[in-house]
C-alpha cells in the first residue's frame, strides 16, 4: 500500500522520533508513507474568519502538491500522524468543498500552481490503521507489550469540532480507536476520565499557568487509574504533557510518548525512544507479564 504522507512542521524540527517512529511502523505493515514534495506549514490553527480565506493558503499549496503526487500513484488519500495538521488539512479540505467560492478565491490568487479540485481524502494515521486490521497488528507483534497500563489521550484536534462530519476520528464522547490499537500490540488501555480534555493549547506562550494546572489534572487522572505511561498523537498535547510533569512532584509524574513509538517497540522496529524510558517500559512488561 502506498499512501501520500504529510508530515509537518513539528515532526521534521522537533520530534523527528514521532516522524521516523511511523515510518518504521508502516513499513512493518506493508504500508509505504510518501512524503509530499515541497509541502509547507498546514497553518497550525484552522482559521475561523470566514472572511479571509488567505490563512488557508499554506495547507492548500500542499494539497495541490499532494493532488499532483497522487496523479503520479494513483492515490488520492493523504495520511498525517500529528493530530493538530490532521485537523487544520480536514477542515480547510471538507470547507473549499463544500462552499465553492472560497475554491474559486484560492484558486484565482494560486496563479503558479494548478487549480485545487478538494477530491483528496484526509485521513489520520490511526484511522489507516484500523482500516488495515488492528488484527493484522496483532499478528506483526514481535514483543507484546503484557502488563503495561496505557492511557491513550486524545486531546482535541482528533475529536472537534463534529461538525462539519467526518472530522472526528471516532465517537467524539467516548472514543476507542486508540485503546483498540494499544490492546493489539498486548498493552492494557486505561480508560480514564480526561482523555479527551485540552491540554491548554497555546495558552503556555503567554500563560503556562494555565497549562500546568490543566495538563497536572490529565497527568493525576491517568495516574489515579492506575496508567504506567501516557500515550499521544500531538507534538502540541506531549510538549505541554511533558512541561505537566516538570512541576508535577517526581512520584506523581507519568512517562508521556508518542503512540507510534510505543507501538514500533512492539513491533520489533526503531522506536526511537530514548535508552532509560524504553528499560523502564521493558523492565514494567517483564515483571507483569506472563512468566
Amino acid at each position: 500500500m502506498r499512501v501520500l504522507f504529510y508530515p509537518g512542521c513539528s515532526l521534521k524540527n522537533n520530534y523527528p522520533e514521532f516522524e521516523k517512529s511511523s515510518l518504521e511502523v508502516c513499513k512493518r505493515l506493508g504500508i509505504e508513507l510518501l512524503e509530499i514534495p515541497r509541502w509547507t506549514c498546514c497553518g497550525v490553527n484552522f482559521s475561523l474568519a470566514t472572511d479571509n480565506v488567505m490563512r488557508h493558503l499554506g495547507a492548500v499549496r500542499s494539497l495541490i502538491n499532494a493532488q499532483e503526487k497522487g496523479k503520479e500513484i494513483g492515490t488520492k488519500r493523504v495520511v498525517t500522524a500529528c493530530s493538530m495538521c490532521y485537523n487544520v488539512l480536514k477542515r480547510v479540505n471538507l470547507t473549499l468543498r463544500e462552499e465553492p467560492d472560497k475554491l474559486d478565491t484560492i484558486n484565482a490568487f494560486i496563479d503558479d500552481q494548478p487549480n485545487y479540485v478538494p477530491e483528496l481524502e484526509i485521513i489520520h494515521l490511526l484511522t489507516l490503521l484500523k482500516e488495515i486490521g488492528f488484527e493484522r497488528v496483532k499478528e506483526k507483534v514481535i514483543r507484546p507489550l503484557k502488563g503495561l497500563r496505557v492511557a491513550s489521550y486524545y486531546g482535541c484536534a482528533l475529536l472537534r469540532p463534529n461538525k462539519p462530519a467526518g472530522i472526528p476520528v471516532d465517537n467524539s464522547e467516548s472514543p476507542t480507536i486508540f485503546e483498540d490499537l494499544m490492546s493489539s500490540i498486548g498493552a492494557e488501555p486505561i480508560d480514564f476520565p480526561f482523555k479527551t480534555e485540552c491540554c491548554g493549547n497555546y495558552h503556555v506562550v503567554f500563560r503556562p499557568d494555565i497549562v500546568e494546572m490543566r495538563t497536572g489534572k490529565i497527568i493525576g487522572s491517568a495516574r489515579s487509574r492506575g496508567a504506567d505511561i501516557i500515550v499521544s498523537t500531538c507534538p502540541l498535547c506531549l510538549y505541554n504533557l511533558k512541561r505537566g510533569n516538570d512541576a508535577l512532584e517526581k512520584g506523581e509524574r507519568v512517562p508521556i510518548v508518542f503512540f507510534t513509538q510505543l507501538l514500533a517497540l512492539a513491533l520489533g522496529v526503531n522506536s526511537y525512544l530514548g535508552d532509560e524510558i524504553k528499560q523502564e517500559i521493558l523492565r514494567r512488561v517483564e515483571r507483569k507479564g506472563p512468566s
